[in-house]
């Protein structure tokens, strides 16, 4: 009964061990794509990110050079400066830069869709909350 009594505290005890600390909060990163348009009918790939850098990964509807036209003017209009614009047919780099954030935009294309990812960054300053990024 004893080595049964001493078997029981050791699982007692093995399961106190066992048991996780609580997690602590998610910290919220900031949004640095807050008002970067996105084409109708893009889907949502993937985003990740951390508190200093967002990435975004969309699938859009349109051939890359609609998609790359779209977002060469559409950008300009909205105050950003293209700082770089290279690409051919199957792919487009992007990197422009506004008050202190610098964005990348990749294109790939995928047939009849373009694939694209944005990479933004605010290096120290948090960006200003807005509403979610219109679909134009």
């Amino acid at each position: 009964m004893r080595a049964s009594s001493l078997v029981l505290v050791l699982l007692a005890a093995s399961s106190a061990c066992a048991k996780s600390e609580p997690k602590a909060a998610a910290t919220v990163r900031p949004n640095w794509l807050v008002d970067v348009p996105y084409l109708p009918q893009s889907v949502l790939q993937d985003t990740t990110g951390t508190p200093d850098v967002q990435h975004v990964v969309l699938l859009s509807p349109g051939a890359i050079d609609s998609v790359a036209g779209f977002y060469r003017t559409r950008l300009k209009a909205m105050g950003w400066r293209v700082v770089s614009d290279v690409g051919d047919s199957v792919h487009v780099s992007l990197y422009v830069e506004r008050n202190g954030l610098s964005m990348w935009i990749q294109m790939d294309a995928q047939g009849p869709q373009t694939l694209l990812a944005f990479t933004a960054t605010g290096g120290a300053a948090a960006p200003k909350r807005g509403p979610a990024p219109a679909l134009h």
